[in-house]
């Protein structure tokens, strides 16, 4: 489908950006502390039409859902920027391969303007070209979220659901790995650990990748190691804007989503799948290095 009007859910920078991209008029945007209003504003909007979900709080994502009338829900596009997501939307049967969910791989930069973060890996053996960091979607509304980002002059790909997940998964992995290890070295920008602490998140990738295996059935494709280093790599955008660590102790979207997998195999008697990755979240724990 095309790109049309919409309905976004998620007032943060990049659901603003992402109204903002609309043809014609900028998209209403419901704030996620006016979610009430979002029947009305639905009501409003000819039909169908997607409803753009920035899961930049995916605390809020019960809520969401909550006050989304059921009959407009699958129109629900979740707009997803590292969040394992997949137990909340399951919940309320949203996690279907029609079900639109995107990867998102943008940023808003110190100007207020979308970054695209696709970024080149160069050729591969066969000298096709290689990237990291490229937003996917797949669903109901693949294409109008596809034609609205390349029309505004960014890469998106429409991907059937098994590779969407991979990709899901590989991003949450990412976050997981990358914000924790900086946080252990003195919350070093992102963007200098593959510099500097490239071992230990290539060690804790594979890691988190066994386990997603075990636990998910699914593995990361190859050569996410070297997507994942590339990707952070593009988190300096310059010394004013060089992204630095976020990782939350209380958060169940990242790493407590790895633990949980840790926590259950020990319970059963099993090894850890991922020690390292343990490790390292036990030791942040016990001295107080995690956000809240």
């Amino acid at each position: 489908r095309a790109d049309g009007p919409a309905i976004v859910v998620g007032a943060d920078p990049l659901g603003v950006a992402l109204a903002q991209m609309a043809p014609g008029e900028p998209d209403p945007v419901v704030p996620l502390d006016a979610l009430p209003t979002l029947a009305s504003a639905l009501a409003q909007r000819a039909q169908p039409a997607p409803i753009y979900v920035s899961c930049a709080v995916p605390e809020a994502l019960d809520a969401v859902i909550a006050a989304c009338p059921e009959a407009r829900r699958e129109d629900l596009v979740f707009v997803n920027y590292g969040h394992m997501l997949e137990p909340t939307l399951k919940k309320y049967g949203l996690c279907r391969d029609y079900n639109t969910q995107a990867v998102a791989f943008y940023a808003v930069n110190e100007f207020g303007k979308l970054d695209d973060d696709r970024s080149s890996l160069g050729e591969d053996a066969m000298g096709q070209a290689k990237f990291a960091a490229e937003t996917c979607v797949t669903g109901v509304w693949a294409g109008a979220y596809a034609d609205r980002l390349t029309r505004n002059g960014m890469h998106c790909s429409e991907v059937f659901y098994r590779d969407f997940r991979r990709q899901m998964l590989e991003r949450v992995a990412y976050e997981s790995v990358y914000n924790l290890v900086s946080v252990l070295h003195k919350r070093v920008p992102i963007s200098e650990v593959p510099q500097y602490f490239r071992d230990e998140a290539d060690d804790m990738v594979y890691e988190l990748s066994r386990a997603l295996r075990g636990n998910l059935a699914v593995a990361l494709l190859a050569g996410s190691e070297e997507r994942m280093a590339r990707y952070a790599e593009a988190q300096f955008r310059s010394k004013q804007d060089n992204k630095g660590p976020v990782c939350s102790m209380s958060s169940p979207f990242r790493n407590r989503f790895f633990y949980d997998i840790t926590t259950q195999m020990k319970d059963r008697d099993f090894p850890d799948p991922s020690p390292m990755h343990t490790e390292y979240w036990e030791y942040a724990i016990q001295n107080g290095l995690l956000d809240p």
